[in-house]
């Protein structure tokens, strides 16, 4: 059932503050209380792990004709990374999203996949509001265009007003070009305040999580529900960083899912004297319900697409090795040592350097494998093309050094490289782990220059990689505009074979 919100915010689309637009009339009827289903993070269009969209979809029937009225919240972070995403920027999850008419959508983190301006573009291909109250764009001096601020939807004689902040570590992983990201307590503060200003009887609060210091930002977020600023507040944690005494702390209107297949399902009650918000809440997994025949259809069709594009045969696995996050993102990695050369010697430079977050494919592979385009895309689903760079010695210890900061929290940052041999210790303090560093059989001269091979991403200071940003991008011989992922499947189908080793270049002195 479609619902049709106030939106506080929204640039061009829904008009100006204080308009209020009905949602329609049966979901009009008063009653006592109104039903949530929430769900977040879903990248793939069909999966047992990370979640369904046909099932999903099969979910939302089941509770929809329930006497209780429903909303549906998605709540972002699915536009990448996939092996769809990477050819479509993430337009199949809207088209998907349109199919499953949410009230609205969160933009997360991974909304920023593709940059600033695919989802703006997006987001007016949404048929629903797409939110995010702590974002800035100093072309407009407003939020980013196609994005709304909050949203505020009717139900009987109750308004619920949303709120949705991006999370701060979202400008140094996903490297914003123009955007800010304003502080998300207070703009979490100002947005409710503007909302209750303008009738709303209750504010709900979505976001989405995992890095560093996410324990302080939860606890930030958990209080404003202890504050009375928020009435609810929903997030998903499939890292489950949060620790013991957070969540036995928690607020109990402060809900979330831990698992690629799991929604929450929140019942509130809509007595504006009510002191209790949450009446009953629980998870459910999608993989409990029928597929829908309507949905599936929809992601057979986008499936079929990639057989054609993708399942080529390019060559067979001689050696194992696995690509799994704590594989690539904490030691040295056989595909990242592979994936390094082949960057290096495709832009003709002394070095290489890739982050393990690029490889995403999250599986094992095993002597006599056989090889497809797909599987390539799945490995390195971002669109990225190779940059070269002419970049100090003091930049690229720098730049190691930033690899190799968050170790512990299996952060994507982590360095695989190419031409240089390594040696580091992960017990040091942050900034002080790198040990040495050979290029060429040669220890690493401070102010030398260096021909280095990297990742876009990389190359304009994605992922704290800030120390490159300032180089400027270098023509090379064979320079083409294909994608990283591309000149991966050209190496193994001219090699016939694909057997990446570990040699040592990457040295932990830790235990």
């Amino acid at each position: 059932m479609s619902t049709i919100p106030f939106h506080i915010g929204r640039n061009c689309l829904y008009g100006l503050l204080g308009l209020l637009l009905w949602l329609p009339v049966t979901l009009w009827a008063q009653g006592p209380s109104i039903r949530l289903v929430y769900v977040s993070e879903m990248t793939e269009m069909d999966s047992v792990e990370k979640g369904s969209y046909p099932k999903l979809a099969g979910l939302l029937q089941h509770y929809r004709a329930d006497s209780v009225p429903l909303l549906f919240i998605s709540g972002g972070g699915g536009l990448a990374p996939s092996a769809m995403s990477s050819l479509d920027m993430g337009a199949h999850i809207i088209d998907l999203l349109n199919s499953l008419e949410p009230a609205l959508m969160v933009a997360g983190k991974r909304e920023f996949s593709f940059g600033e301006d695919v989802l703006s573009l997006r987001a007016y291909e949404a048929a629903f509001p797409v939110i995010a109250s702590n974002l800035h764009d100093p072309l407009t001096s407003n939020n980013l265009d196609g994005i709304s601020s909050s949203v505020m939807i009717r139900q009987g004689n109750v308004r619920l007003g949303f709120v949705a902040v991006v999370p701060p570590i979202t400008h140094e992983e996903y490297n914003l070009q123009r955007v800010e990201l304003l502080d998300p307590v207070d703009s979490i503060t100002r947005r409710a305040a503007a909302l209750r200003a303008a009738g709303a009887d209750r504010v709900i609060l979505t976001y989405s999580c995992c890095y560093r210091d996410y324990l302080a930002y939860f606890d930030a977020l958990d209080q404003l529900l202890h504050q009375g600023v928020i009435d609810l507040a929903l997030g998903k944690d499939e890292h489950l960083l949060l620790a013991e005494h957070a969540l036995e702390q928690m607020h109990p209107a402060h809900i979330w899912v831990t698992e690629g297949d799991q929604v929450a399902v929140i019942e509130l009650d809509l007595a504006k004297a009510s002191d209790r918000f949450v009446l009953h809440w629980q998870t459910d997994s999608m993989n409990n319900y029928a597929a829908d025949a309507m949905l599936q259809q929809q992601v057979d069709e986008y499936l079929q697409r990639l057989e054609v594009l993708l399942n080529e045969d390019i060559g067979q696995v001689n050696s194992a090795f696995a690509t799994y996050q704590a594989d690539v993102r904490t030691m040295e990695n056989a595909l990242g040592n592979l994936l390094a050369d082949v960057v290096r010697v495709h832009a003709g430079a002394d070095i290489a350097l890739i982050n393990g977050g690029y490889i995403r494919g999250e599986r094992e592979y095993a002597p006599g494998d056989r090889l497809t385009r797909r599987d390539i895309m799945r490995e390195l689903p971002f669109r990225d093309q190779i940059v070269l760079l002419h970049v100090s010695g003091e930049a690229l210890w720098a730049a190691l050094e930033n690899g190799f900061s968050q170790i512990e929290e299996i952060k994507g940052r982590f360095p695989h490289v190419s031409g240089m041999r390594v040696q580091y210790d992960s017990r040091r303090p942050v900034g002080q782990r790198v040990v040495s560093v050979e290029i060429a059989g040669k220890p690493l001269e401070l102010s030398r220059q260096y021909r280095l091979a990297t990742r876009q991403f990389i190359a304009t200071g994605g992922d704290g990689f800030d120390m490159f940003g300032d180089y400027v991008p270098q023509r090379y011989a064979g320079q083409m505009t294909r994608l990283v992922a591309d000149i991966l499947m050209d190496h193994v189908q001219q090699a016939g074979v694909i057997a990446p080793v570990l040699d040592g270049r990457l040295v932990d002195q830790a235990p």
